[in-house]
């Protein structure tokens, strides 16, 4: 796909905003934070200005081989490398999901799960029709399942009806092929505010939350994306979590419907037990009779805190339980939810993690290294490589993640290493404005600037307003 600054063909107009890459994945954009991250029952406040990107190297493992023996577990040796490298994050604060790090922990347990199971499949699609024929194929797996004790899993290597025949996948199709339809997906069956999403009550009669768990699943194994848009508290339900560590989870922001934050907030606010009798009594207050609240039971101002976790928990969680199993069932696929179960590092694929993101230095890592060895012969060329590399070398971690997805029109970063590419823009050398080809990963750098400013105004006009 191209992306011409802020023009795009009606082939890039589909932004990965949820998925990932090409054997990669992508970030969105996030504003900076310190978070807690609990892992067990550790708790590490760790923030993204600390990350250390290259604390355990850039480490490339490939998810197209697969034999026997590289899916068993590690020597004792491998091991104790492992408790070592946990002590060093403790002792540092490094984040729990820097991006090296967590590749490196994470692509062994995708291959464990893959084993022997694996086939390369082709599929044509017609690009007008991802999401339907995409659903349509998912929920045959679902049905499938019924049938088939070991399921396979799938490869697809995706070719459109639009496209040239010379035009090969290099996982660029197939990753427009998710995300198109996890777009969909979360626009018919999902609703809530940004990254928090809820599954919305009555969409499991045709088995669409199953067949998006198994797409969830096929689009890690391959090492493309997550689906790093699922509430805490319905992620934690979908991995068996106990009530307490749900509860802690649901806020009232995260309720969809406006009319019950308001009496939340009534019943907050009130300073005595007859302002939270009166409340109660209003019509707008009726939906308290079936959130679980014992009958006859009377609220005061000792145990109100009482009603309104049962209030959060109902419209958060109970109220979509039939959703949540759904969508558990489909996760189940491949033995993937068991995994993810036993494992924390799984979590940032499907809750969105400041720590599990794009940053200023990991573009700098991937982007300098290739301006070094692009051949210059001209000054204009020798010039936009000196100016590029100040762009970059100046990048804050905003810009860093909207770079990222100037380039390859993803979000959420990589399961898997992904390379860059940048070449200079000599089919037209008057050009201002940085160019990119996202489905090759790959920027066109601008010839037309005659100095430093004019290539830093157009570079960030590029990348800040795509």
């Amino acid at each position: 796909m191209f992306k011409s600054d802020f023009l795009k063909s009606s082939k890039s107009k589909v932004k990965n905003s949820l998925v990932g890459p090409r054997r990669s994945t992508t970030l969105s954009p996030r504003l900076p934070e310190k978070r807690l991250y609990q892992n067990g029952k550790n708790q590490l406040w760790v923030s993204s200005s600390k990350q250390n990107s290259n604390v355990m190297g850039n480490k490339e493992s490939s998810i197209i081989s697969k034999s026997g023996p590289s899916s068993e577990p590690k020597s004792s040796n491998n091991n104790l490398e492992n408790l070592l490298r946990n002590a060093i994050r403790i002792a540092y604060r490094i984040p729990i999901a820097d991006l090296y790090v967590y590749r490196d922990e994470i692509i062994p347990l995708i291959d464990k799960i893959i084993g022997k199971r694996e086939s390369m499949i082709t599929i044509k699609i017609d690009r007008n029709k991802i999401f339907e024929e995409a659903t349509g194929r998912f929920v045959g797996k679902v049905k499938q399942l019924a049938k088939i004790s070991s399921p396979v899993h799938e490869k697809p290597v995706i070719t459109f009806n639009d496209t040239d025949i010379l035009d090969v996948d290099g996982s660029g199709f197939r990753r427009e092929y998710y995300s198109v339809y996890f777009r969909k997906c979360i626009a018919n069956l999902f609703e809530g505010q940004g990254r928090q999403m809820l599954p919305k009550k009555d969409c499991t009669k045709k088995d669409e939350l199953k067949a998006l768990g198994i797409a969830i699943v096929e689009c890690v194994l391959n090492g493309d994306c997550g689906f790093p848009y699922l509430h805490r508290g319905i992620y934690k339900a979908i991995i068996g979590c106990d009530s307490d560590e749900i509860d802690q989870h649901c806020n009232l922001n995260d309720i969809p419907d406006g009319e019950v934050r308001m009496v939340v907030q009534q019943l907050n606010d009130a300073n005595t037990d007859e302002e939270i009798t009166e409340i109660r009594a209003s019509d707008i207050a009726s939906f308290i009779n079936y959130v679980g609240w014992p009958v006859g039971k009377s609220v005061t101002m000792t145990n109100r805190h009482v009603l309104l976790q049962y209030i959060l928990r109902w419209f958060i969680i109970d109220h979509r339980q039939n959703e949540i199993d759904q969508l558990r069932q489909g996760l189940s696929y491949m033995g993937f939810l068991d995994a993810i179960k036993s494992n924390d590092w799984f979590e940032p694929l499907f809750v969105y993690s400041e720590q599990y993101s794009i940053t200023a230095r990991y573009m700098k890592d991937k982007l300098n290294p290739v301006l070094e060895k692009l051949e210059a012969k001209t000054e204009k060329e020798i010039n936009c490589v000196k100016f590029a590399k100040a762009c970059i070398d100046s990048l804050d971690d905003t810009q860093a993640r909207l770079l990222f997805a100037f380039i390859t029109n993803l979000n959420d970063p990589p399961l898997e290493e992904e390379s860059l590419e940048v070449i200079f823009n000599t089919h037209n050398p008057d050009r201002l404005l940085p160019e990119s080809y996202t489905c090759l990963n790959r920027l066109l750098l601008p010839l037309g600037n005659k100095d430093i400013n004019h290539f830093r105004e157009s570079f960030f006009k590029a990348i800040m307003e795509q």
